[in-house]
């Protein structure tokens, strides 16, 4: 009896434990079945793939930019912002370096098109920054051949013959050197116009003929007869041999000299502004012509 007890709690406790461990197992199974499925549904991104496509999407940021910044830069050289269009153009370069950085050694095609792009570029650019610098060049060619020009033509009404020989030789020859570099260059280099600053450390009298004193009392009245008492009144002509239309009038009745009509000639050309602009080649060649003029006539 006792045996046969003993082999019946033995038993007992074999099933008691087959089935804690059979539960144990079937629970373990369930979790790592969980497991794995949660594992295979959300399947997380590693750290590579995560950080090519956010290289990816850099470089299509970049490179975006870049080709609007060029698109910006064509855009105000074709409106003659030229500065404009020199920033612009500087931006794409920055951004087109900025994208070559960015691109992994897997993307030739990628690469060469960029380089392409950058190469291109900072042709623009380069051109850009060459116009720029000749149209400065010839600017201030342009400011100190006018400056000259206007001392010149006071200098003269004052009777300071030796002055304005050398001030309208100078101008003469600024105005050549002017010419030479608009004429070599293929761009116009003079759209937008060129305003240059004049400045002149003489004044004339006066522009009423009357107070001048290189103009007879004779030619004052009869200038004044004709309308034509100051230099507001005085027309210029854009043809040699360059006399205003009323002094040539004058001169053609015989009622005045050649000094009085090179002088008005002269005070016709005369800026009362502080600034004298210049928009063609021809306007600058006739600036040129003027100005060898009065160096033959102070002579």
């Amino acid at each position: 009896g006792i045996g046969s007890t003993a082999v019946g709690g033995y038993l007992f406790r074999r099933r008691r434990q087959s089935q804690q461990s059979e539960q144990e197992s079937s629970e373990e199974s369930s979790g790592e079945s969980a497991t794995t499925s949660s594992s295979e549904t959300d399947q997380p991104t590693t750290p590579t793939e995560q950080s090519k496509t956010d290289s990816s999407s850099r470089i299509d940021t970049l490179r975006s930019e870049a080709e609007m910044a060029f698109e910006t830069a064509i855009s105000a050289r074709e409106n003659n912002n030229f500065d404009e269009a020199a920033d612009a153009y500087s931006e794409a370069v920055s951004k087109y370096q900025a994208t070559l950085e960015e691109l992994d050694a897997g993307a030739p095609e990628t690469r060469t098109e960029i380089e392409n792009s950058l190469d291109s570029t900072r042709e623009d650019l380069h051109a850009v920054n060459t116009r720029t610098e000749q149209r400065k060049s010839v600017s201030e060619l342009l400011e100190a051949a006018e400056q000259s020009f206007q001392v010149a033509i006071i200098a003269y009404t004052q009777r300071r013959q030796t002055l304005a020989r050398i001030r309208f030789r100078q101008a003469r020859d600024s105005f050549e050197e002017a010419i030479d570099l608009l004429e070599d260059n293929d761009d116009d280099l003079l759209t937008p116009p060129v305003e240059v600053s004049v400045q002149s450390d003489r004044e004339l009298v006066s522009t009423a003929f009357s107070e001048i004193p290189m103009i007879p009392e004779a030619e004052t009245a009869a200038l004044a007869d004709s309308g034509v008492e100051t230099l507001e009144d005085l027309d210029s002509t854009k043809k040699p041999p360059w006399t205003p239309t009323v002094v040539e009038t004058l001169e053609n009745k015989g009622t005045t000299n050649d000094e009085a009509v090179t002088t008005l000639t002269l005070l016709s050309w005369w800026n009362d502004t502080d600034s004298y602009e210049f928009n063609t080649v021809p306007a600058v060649s006739r600036r040129r012509d003027q100005a060898d003029y009065g160096f033959t006539q102070s002579s």
